[in-house]
Formats: structure tokens, C-alpha cells, sequence
């Protein structure tokens, strides 16, 4: 996958990054959404390719955030010598978040809904994986399934995170809950005031579980400098550009 040239992005600095973005972000979907395939569902022929498109992914966020190598230094050193887990499960974790929040933040104005839904898939991802984490994915099965909601599946996995030391499992609760519920209830006839209100929520919510997330897979034992240490502050960075493009 070849990098664009950095000059479309130059709006992006002036709040204009709709022209380009959307181009972007078919690539870094098309990229983490083959990862997950990679490891969950049919493992690619080509995972020399696939790590490449993945690496690509990350040095283009970076350049669109302008967050100079913090993305790409984190999932660098886990491709470079790559394992389907733990480390394929943490590059897929650290960019589905980055990249979904980063087009959370690009369509907030323009597309709302589309915004709210990726924050909302951010949450809903963390969840999953704190479940794997805790050894507790049969919450996840029964969420999948439709035998619980998402409040439900959040309240158990908060009573087997507190059950396994983890004191910030409620506010992990809440902040998914809020993030996910904003995309549940969405409804087009609320006013544009409302809706930006509304989505500035979801994404503050999610940005937080991304915090909530690394800390409790210190916990749990998951916690891997390479890419963990490097997710709360690329969100930071990805969040910030709200208030810079107000």
C-alpha cells in the first residue's frame, strides 16, 4: 500500500479534513478490519503484506494527527517480530481505537451519527477484549447472541473486573455505557446543537475508556508497553483536535 502524498492533508490543519479523510479511512478500516479477520476468522495468505498495510495505516494517522511517529512507534515494534497473540490482538486493539476515534473526531460535524456509531464501536471493541483478558468471553457470547444488552454485558464484566482488582471497573462501565447509548438512541430529528452536544459525549466517553482500558490490563496482566503505552496518548492527541478545529 502506497502512502499518499502529504499534501491533501494540508486542510486537515485549517479544519477542512472531510476532502480527504474519507479516502483514509476506507484504507485504515479496509487494513485493521483484515487484521481482525487475520486472527479471528481466516488467517491471510499473505501476512507479510497484511503486517505491511498495517504499518502504512499507522505512519498515515500519524501524519494526519500530526502526532509524529507516536502511532507507528507503537505497533512498530510488535509487526517487526509479530505474533498472532499476544501481539496481533494489541495492534488490532490500539489501531480499531485510534482509527475509529480519529474518524469519530473527522465526522463529527459533517456526519454525527456516523461519528456517534464509531465511538460506539470503540467501546463495544474494549469490552470484548477486557472479557478475552479476564477470561470471561462467554459474556461476550451471550451479548453476541442477544441473550443480554450491552448494559448488562458491561455490568458483568465491571463485577468480574472488580472481582480481579480492578478499583476503576464502574467508571469503565459508565464511560461504555455513555458512548454506546449515544449511538443507541441516536435520532435524526434532534436538533444540530443537541447532536453535537451529543456527540462530543460519546467520543469524550470512549477517549476515556481507552485510558480505563490500558489500565486494566495492567491488572489483569495483558499490559504490553508496545502499543499500550503509546494508546492514551495518541487519544490525547486525537481529541485535542476537536477544540483545535471549534
Amino acid at each position: 500500500m502506497k502512502l499518499p502524498a502529504r499534501q491533501p492533508y494540508g486542510a486537515d490543519r485549517h479544519g477542512d479534513a472531510m476532502a480527504s479523510f474519507p479516502s483514509l479511512d476506507r484504507r485504515w478500516s479496509s487494513a485493521v478490519n483484515a487484521l481482525h479477520d487475520h486472527l479471528w476468522v481466516t488467517p491471510s495468505k499473505d501476512e507479510a503484506g497484511l503486517l505491511r498495510r498495517l504499518g502504512a495505516c499507522a505512519s498515515e494517522l500519524d501524519r494526519h494527527l500530526g502526532t509524529k511517529g507516536l502511532i507507528a512507534g507503537g505497533v512498530r515494534p510488535v509487526l517487526r517480530d509479530f505474533k498472532k497473540y499476544p501481539g496481533g490482538k494489541d495492534v488490532f486493539e490500539f489501531l480499531h481505537s485510534t482509527t475509529n476515534l480519529a474518524a469519530g473526531v473527522a465526522y463529527r460535524t459533517k456526519r454525527p451519527r456516523e461519528a456517534a456509531k464509531r465511538a460506539s464501536e470503540v467501546v463495544s471493541s474494549l469490552a470484548i477484549g477486557l472479557s478475552s483478558a479476564s477470561d470471561s468471553f462467554h459474556l461476550v457470547d451471550a451479548f453476541q447472541s442477544g441473550k443480554s444488552d450491552f448494559m448488562d454485558f458491561t455490568t458483568r464484566l465491571a463485577d468480574v473486573l472488580e472481582n480481579r482488582g480492578f478499583a476503576l471497573a464502574g467508571e469503565f462501565k459508565r464511560g461504555a455505557n455513555a458512548t454506546y447509548n449515544v449511538h443507541a438512541i441516536w435520532d435524526d430529528s434532534w436538533s444540530k446543537d443537541f447532536q453535537a452536544l451529543a456527540v462530543l459525549d460519546g467520543i469524550g466517553s470512549a477517549a476515556h475508556v481507552c485510558a480505563l482500558h490500558v489500565e486494566a490490563l495492567r491488572v489483569l496482566g495483558g499490559y504490553h508497553e508496545a502499543p499500550y503505552g503509546r494508546l492514551a496518548p495518541a487519544v490525547r492527541r486525537i481529541v485535542e483536535r476537536i477544540g483545535a478545529h471549534a
